[in-house]
């Protein structure tokens, strides 16, 4: 009896020693593990490190927050984005208390990579909060900003930490290319003839300079810009054709003007709307110079990609009048009018319909005579 109670007593006195031995065993084959893992990272073997930290115990883990910046940092480094917003995001969640300036940042850059809206706003935000002069998070958000369409905010941010520092280059380009997405030409004008100044003279600064010259019908100023622009891409890149070939038209430069357009053509894949733009600025551009053969021709080429719009047959049958041509007149002008309803019903349409009706009643008597 007695030797029974004495042999329980001792298997119980016995259990904690060993459970506190064998935990104390795990610790030990975890942070050797750990170790071994810390060693590849040194050694740039993310492939290794990581199979190393992944035999680690969870817990372990979580209290090891070197462990985890480790690997959060592996993952960035090896592109798994996900896996990098992940693992910080985790401690965000659950110690936030012990993320760091640093580990803040690289949770911003990781929801920036995925483009986590409500993350890349709210985290960088707050690191703004610690540190105004941050410039690398106010231009990644601010070009965040500008890429999803949100130019306004791009704006906001880069005028707030311009009022501290308006020498740096990054947030000022920011800044210009908000401007220039909003319509403030002027603004974006100013800001990239600053950048040009020190040095950001590129493809860029050029076509937003020319462009917005452009819209401020300062036609004469964007040209020598757009002529940069199209000779820092080789002539490979449409748009700084179309707005050269609309700068020269206004500028009385028609030839030029064509051939820019036509190399737009030449450029981009068949798109309805950019099509047809292309060839009514042709067409205009012949028809200012009373080359109604050739504008007619642009005219036709629109009927392509906009069967439906009325005018695009109005503007033919001028052409064919200015020709002399009533057979075509008559033929375009009976087109315009079988479509008319598709025109906005305003007083200005009602009065260009009837003149149209007069015009064939006027050319089919004359043909019967």
């Amino acid at each position: 009896m007695y030797k029974l109670i004495f042999t329980s007593l001792f298997l119980m006195l016995l259990y904690p020693i060993t459970t506190k031995a064998e935990d104390k065993d795990l610790e030990v084959q975890q942070r050797a593990l750990a170790a071994k893992g810390d060693s590849c990272v040194q050694t740039f073997d993310y492939f290794h490190a990581l199979q190393y930290y992944k035999q680690l115990d969870t817990t372990f883990v979580n209290n090891n927050l070197p462990v985890v910046r480790n690997m959060a940092e592996i993952y960035h480094r090896t592109g798994n984005n996900k896996a990098w917003f992940n693992t910080l995001v985790r401690v965000y969640s659950s110690q936030p208390d012990s993320m760091t300036y640093n580990d803040m940042r690289s949770l911003f850059f990781a929801s920036r990579s995925i483009e986590w809206d409500d993350f890349i706003t709210m985290i960088g935000n707050k690191i703004l909060k610690t540190n105004p002069y941050d410039s690398e998070i106010v231009v990644s958000m601010a070009s965040y900003f500008n890429d999803t369409k949100h130019p306004d905010k791009a704006l906001a941010i880069c005028g707030d930490y311009m009022q501290r520092d308006s020498t740096n280059l990054g947030v000022m380009r920011q800044y210009g290319y908000a401007a220039h997405l909003l319509g403030n030409y002027k603004d974006a004008i100013e800001t990239y003839k600053k950048l040009e100044a020190n040095g950001f003279e590129n493809y860029e600064s050029a076509l937003i300079i020319g462009f917005s010259l452009l819209k401020l019908d300062s036609a004469w100023e964007a040209r020598p810009y757009l002529r940069k622009a199209v000779e820092k891409r080789k002539g490979k890149e449409y748009s700084s054709y179309l707005h050269l070939g609309n700068a020269n038209i206004a500028c009385g430069e028609y030839w030029e003007g064509i051939s820019n357009l036509e190399k737009v053509i030449e450029i981009i894949t068949p798109e309805n709307d950019l099509y047809y733009s292309l060839y009514n600025s042709i067409g205009e551009a012949f028809y200012k110079q009373q080359k109604y053969k050739e504008a007619a021709k642009a005219f036709v080429e629109c009927t392509k990609y906009k069967s439906d719009n009325p005018l695009v047959y109005y503007n033919i049958a001028q052409m064919c009048k200015g020709m002399k041509d009533d057979k075509r007149e008559i033929k375009y002008s009976q087109k315009f009018l079988d479509i008319s309803h598709h025109l906005e019903n305003r007083p200005d349409n009602k009065e260009l319909i009837k003149s149209v009706e007069e015009r064939v009643e006027y050319l089919s008597k004359k043909a019967k005579k």
